[in-house]
């Protein structure tokens, strides 16, 4: 039964599989075959992540044989479920995905709270100063824009227009904290109205308090936006508006209705921005995620949205280019996410975008075959979230998957296993990597408790 196969491989095709590609695997120099229990590492990588796939729709399209190129992958390999423990956004799932670091290393809390990953950190950086840069091609094609960009902050702090990221780990002390304290207080901003606030972004659910809490306990980087907010960005947010910039909210019946930032601002009561504003002040004050990484990564395709065909040709055009030496690539399709948000989980529309992305994870396959080496690179599919069941929302969508046809690959885990075990399977000595990934291998039996 095809249930059957979702979550289970059978050991007898593990054990033989794993014999034969110890022997058969064609491998390019420098390679030690003393890792992974006793298999060569693997040579090539691609990492594709399939935006706000839900695990239990993803089942059925499986079970209804609607997605033959995935599970044609699963045959190879396995699937196994994997939770998100953060925020289920896309930013704080990509962020992990790319790292192996839940936000209170990466900065990335949310769609709406993050900071530049920290130099050095990502999966791309990590293989090419273990390997060298010349050794190994890293690239990076997504589909959609901020959420997973590399743009600096538009300005930096109070009168500074550009210029580098200031809130920096450890800017916050006691100095800060105090001449804060101070500016708070004759501002007439009080804490409580700055947790209202956020609980409002955030939402009250459990996710979200923890973030709000987190936040709180660090004052001097959110709470100084929002006084810059009040004293410098709403001038500039009400300067967009007399620009014509307009945003969207939602009225009380549901229905979308067109305002400028400036009644966003207002509505939100006086001396304090609203939840669009804050954001908008954010984007401005703090780097997109992948602004560090994306100088060390040899192909860059981001920073705007694209249709799955728009990724899955400029995917194929990167093997072209670096399939003649060792590569690791990350792929990231958008459309199923999209789907879900405009018309639902439980949509045609959502399934429709699922099958359309797993026929270019078919067209991938064929043209590792094409350049004859597909024997010798492993894929990884999995989603930054899931979505909540029969909504066009993720507030609480932790449910998602790894396929691959790595057979190594033994067990359900954490998203943050993701990066450890990749890294590993590829030959990466992770006792080295610092700070130390707090993930565990998926190629690891599991733990009697």
């Amino acid at each position: 039964m095809a249930g059957h196969r979702f979550f289970k491989t059978a050991l007898t095709r593990v054990g033989v599989l794993s014999l034969v590609l110890a022997l058969a695997f064609v491998f390019g120099p420098g390679t030690s075959a003393e890792v992974n229990g006793g298999l060569a590492p693997v040579y090539n990588g691609i990492l594709i992540s399939w935006d706000g796939v839900q695990r239990d729709h993803l089942r059925e399209l499986l079970e209804a044989g609607q997605l033959p190129n995935l599970q044609a992958l699963i045959d190879e390999g396995t699937i196994v479920e994997i939770d998100v423990t953060h925020k289920t956004d896309t930013k704080a799932g990509h962020a992990q995905m790319l790292t192996g670091y839940g936000p209170e290393v990466t900065g990335v809390y949310s769609n709406a709270v993050y900071r530049s990953i920290p130099k050095g950190y990502t999966i791309f950086e990590r293989l090419e100063n273990a390997l060298g840069e010349d050794n190994i091609a890293t690239v990076m094609i997504t589909g959609k824009a901020g959420n997973l960009g590399s743009k600096g902050p538009e300005w930096a702090g109070p009168g500074r227009p550009g210029g580098a990221n200031r809130w920096k780990p450890g800017w916050n002390g006691p100095v800060a904290t105090a001449r804060l304290r101070d500016r708070l207080e004759k501002s007439g901003i009080s804490q409580a109205e700055i947790q209202e606030r956020l609980e409002k972004v955030f939402g009250d659910d459990k996710v979200g308090r923890a973030i709000v809490g987190f936040i709180m306990k660090a004052p001097a980087r959110l709470r100084e936006t929002l006084l810059v907010a009040r004293k410098r960005g709403i001038y500039e947010l009400r300067a967009k508006d007399r620009a014509g910039d307009y945003s969207e909210r939602r009225t009380e019946n549901g229905a979308k209705e067109k305002q400028t930032r400036n009644q966003a601002t207002q509505a939100a009561g006086p001396g304090l921005v609203s939840a669009e504003g804050l954001k908008d002040i954010l984007r401005r004050t703090q780097a997109e995620p992948f602004y560090n990484a994306k100088p060390a990564i040899d192909l860059f395709e981001g920073d705007m949205s694209r249709t799955a065909d728009e990724v899955g040709n400029l995917a194929l055009a990167s093997l072209d280019r670096y399939g003649s030496g060792r590569f690791f690539a990350f792929f990231h399709f958008s459309d199923p996410d999209h789907a879900g948000h405009r018309y639902g989980e439980n949509s045609s529309e959502y399934s429709k975008a699922i099958i359309t992305v797993d026929e270019w994870l078919g067209r991938v396959v064929a043209k590792l075959k094409e350049l004859g080496i597909y024997e010798r690179t492993r894929i990884y599919v999995t989603s930054d979230h899931g979505m909540d069941e029969g909504k066009t929302s993720h507030a609480m969508a932790p449910h998602v998957f790894l396929a691959t046809n790595d057979p190594g690959i033994k067990r359900r885990g954490d998203q943050r296993d993701i990066v450890p075990t990749i890294l590993s399977q590829m030959g990466i000595d992770l006792s080295k990597i610092t700070p130390a990934l707090p993930g565990r291998l998926l190629t690891q039996p599991e733990r009697a408790w």
